[in-house]
């Protein structure tokens, strides 16, 4: 009776083993399909940019591989479409935006999660009301409000409009919910105000949420084009020539397929930050570790 049992188990087992196994398999093939669909577009783009300005393509055909392999259209685009002067503006911007946009959603997130005062909820109904309105309503609005400060025409006016992100605070805000309430009640015993608790509590067990809304920021910020657009039309001012303005303002004239080899050589060039800034901090959107610390 005990053998039959035991031969039971390890078939079973084996059954299951075989299960996860054709279940892993799938699913490392379904996955590869959608990488490669999705990196497909950029490899193109890059095979494009390294064409050399004298490659002929062939008509209707596709290249996915490289033909006539150089690094000429980078030096190009760099040279022509004044990407040195943009490179500055769009890292003040994105840095600038990301790091002020960061100290409010963890004061605000921090206060709608952990402090209990009369209006509470109707704060945050309030808030969740915003996420209804597309950002293009507020084009205007964000527009007038840089005039009357006066910073339509300087770095300014790029940063501060948007740097209140609802979506942000509620991310925060459920993140630390998961903080201990014990933690933060000890902190007050030893004389804590709520600033220094943030800053030397809060800030330390909540790095995967702070990188997470980090990387989601700047991509979104670095990617922006319309509000940019908007006051450098009004200004002209080169304060405000980010380097998605200077892309689509840069129109190569060197003749032949040489244009379109430059203009893919410069789409490659603005988005190896973002590819820098994921590479280096995917590991805290990866890890999903308990807060550290606490026993």
């Amino acid at each position: 009776m005990n053998d039959a049992v035991s031969v039971k188990k390890v078939k079973t087992r084996a059954s299951q083993r075989r299960q996860e196994i054709q279940f892993n398999v799938i699913s490392i093939v379904f996955l590869t399909i959608v990488a490669v669909i999705q990196l497909l577009p950029f490899w193109l783009k890059l095979v494009d940019a390294t064409h050399s300005p004298d490659f002929l393509p062939e008509v209707g055909k596709v290249y996915i591989w490289f033909e006539a392999f150089t690094l000429e259209n980078f030096w190009t685009v760099i040279e022509s479409a004044r990407l040195y002067l943009a490179l500055g503006v769009s890292l003040a911007h994105t840095c600038g935006f990301t790091f002020l946009s960061l100290c409010v959603v963890m004061v605000v997130g921090y206060v709608l999660a952990k402090i209990n005062f009369r209006g509470k909820g109707i704060v945050s109904m309030l808030l969740l009301t915003t996420l209804m309105i597309p950002g293009e309503v507020l084009l205007a609005a964000n527009y007038q409000i840089t005039i009357f400060f006066g910073i339509n025409s300087n770095i300014l006016g790029i940063i501060l409009p948007g740097i209140v992100n609802v979506f942000g605070i509620f991310l925060v805000k459920q993140y630390m919910a998961s903080v201990p309430d014990s933690v933060l009640e000890a902190a007050d015993i030893d004389g804590c105000g709520e600033l220094k608790k943030i800053v030397t509590i809060v800030v330390p067990m909540s790095v995967p949420i702070i990188m997470t809304y980090v990387i989601i920021t700047f991509i979104g910020t670095w990617n922006e084009y319309l509000f940019p657009m908007v006051l450098y039309s009004t200004s002209g001012s080169d304060s405000l020539y980010t380097l998605q303005l200077a892309m689509q303002s840069f129109y190569p004239n060197f003749g032949g397929n040489a244009d379109t080899y430059v203009r893919s050589a410069g789409m490659i060039l603005i988005t190896i930050p973002i590819i820098i800034m994921y590479l280096v901090f995917q590991k805290y959107i990866l890890n999903q570790s308990n807060i550290a610390g606490l026993k």
